[in-house]
């Protein structure tokens, strides 16, 4: 389980962005967080566990090998 404050780094329109983990909640096996700086128009976007490695990254080399890659993005709307 992310603890608050872990860095995490995620890619919008194919560029490399981070942030820290807020908002923690759930369980080891499942919980949901948010990334601070990453919000939409209502506030901070609730992500899931199951993200991790997919579009949320440990690392920033992690996150630099799929930003040619669309799907591993983090939707960048409202």
């Amino acid at each position: 389980m992310l603890k608050e404050g872990t860095m995490v780094y995620f890619l919008m329109n194919g560029y490399v962005m981070s942030g820290q983990i807020m908002n923690v909640e759930g369980n080891e096996k499942e919980y949901t967080f948010s990334i601070e700086g990453y919000s939409g128009c209502e506030g901070p976007h609730v992500i899931y566990s199951n993200q991790i490695h997919y579009t949320v990254f440990l690392s920033q080399q992690e996150a630099e090998k799929y930003k040619d890659n669309p799907q591993m993005y983090l939707a960048a709307y409202c």
